[in-house]
């Protein structure tokens, strides 16, 4: 029989996270090895069904339960999956990749729990084995490597720099379970008061890296996302000197962002932060090094200081929206 490397994905997660690289990276791990790939959508329709197959699915799953809430609850999609997980055409897998991020992370660790399976986690490659599986996950913030290996099933994450075109033809499945589905938490909402926006969705991301020097060009990196109406960010490097949250960390060893535009201000561009910017976003790069990686990248790039730079920008952007505030009153 055939292997098939499973996708297990919901299509609402929203801009925080793009289901189909999960599918994409499944193709990624099956071509090598011959494998097929199926994957399972929760709440998808057929137009999600096309977008499955043209990231390189072979087979896919349109799960629903009437029961399953409106919010996004990893509990009940870890449910939902273990339900179909135990259905003939699906039980029995070697390995199963759910989206990169907090919420597949959450649904995966939940899932490995009710199926005793293997949880490798956010993994850089991962690979069959006559026996298994071998992968390679970041460790101490992306310093190391490590290597480990399963027998049995396993679920990981992994996250591929492109999107493979599949063949557009597969066959789709309709499956509506009547899963014991465990309750949703309530969730109420305020306002936390916040300027920045979250970096999950956000449209306009303002990034400073090691160049910055220091918490009080953060300061402004802050006031530039505020008028822009992005979200701020940081690199590794001004993570660990901490002038910006963990949680705003971008890349290989942080969050994955899509948004239209990312802001660049002091990152040099290393492959490491690299990998956590969608390929589609646009890039404008502000860095005092002419030869820094980042303008390779980048589709506006400017050399300067950006204590020159963020300044005389906050200034233009300021005046322009209180030109813009005047008119619409």
């Amino acid at each position: 029989m055939r292997t098939m490397i499973l996708a297990l994905t919901p299509v609402n997660l929203g801009d925080a996270t793009d289901w189909r690289n999960c599918v994409a990276a499944a193709r990624a791990v099956a071509e090598p090895h011959g494998a097929s790939v199926g994957a399972v959508l929760v709440g998808g329709t057929a137009e999600d069904a096309q977008a499955a197959l043209m990231a390189g699915a072979d087979k896919i799953w349109l799960l629903s339960d009437a029961a399953l809430a409106e919010q996004i609850d990893p509990a009940q999609f870890a449910a939902l999956f273990a339900d179909a997980l135990a259905l003939p055409d699906l039980s029995g897998f070697r390995l199963a990749l759910l989206p990169v991020g907090g919420v597949g992370d959450a649904i995966a660790a939940s899932l490995a729990a009710k199926l005793n399976a293997a949880l490798l986690g956010f993994c850089i490659s991962v690979r069959l084995t006559e026996t298994g599986v071998t992968a390679e996950r970041p460790a101490y913030g992306g310093r190391a490597c490590l290597q480990v290996t399963a027998n049995g099933p396993c679920l990981a994450s992994m996250r591929v720099a492109e999107t493979e075109k599949g063949a557009e033809t597969g066959t789709v499945e309709t499956l509506i379970l009547n899963t014991d589905l465990p309750p949703a938490p309530p969730i109420s909402r305020r306002d936390s008061g916040v300027q920045n926006a979250s970096l999950d969705g956000a449209k306009i991301v303002v990034s400073g890296g090691r160049g910055i020097g220091g918490p009080e060009g953060f300061a402004q990196l802050a006031d530039l996302a505020a008028v822009l109406g992005g979200a701020l960010a940081g690199s590794l490097p001004s993570v660990d000197a901490g002038w910006v949250p963990v949680a705003r960390q971008v890349g290989q060893s942080g969050k994955f962002v899509t948004p239209h535009v990312y802001v660049a201000v002091g990152i040099s561009g290393t492959p490491q932060h690299m990998a956590g910017i969608s390929l589609h976003t646009r890039i404008v790069a502000i860095n005092k090094e002419q030869d820094a990686d980042i303008f390779r990248f980048a589709e506006i790039g400017l050399v300067g200081e950006w204590q020159q730079v963020i300044p005389a920008l906050l200034e233009k952007l300021t005046e322009k929206n209180e030109c813009m505030r005047k008119a619409g009153s």
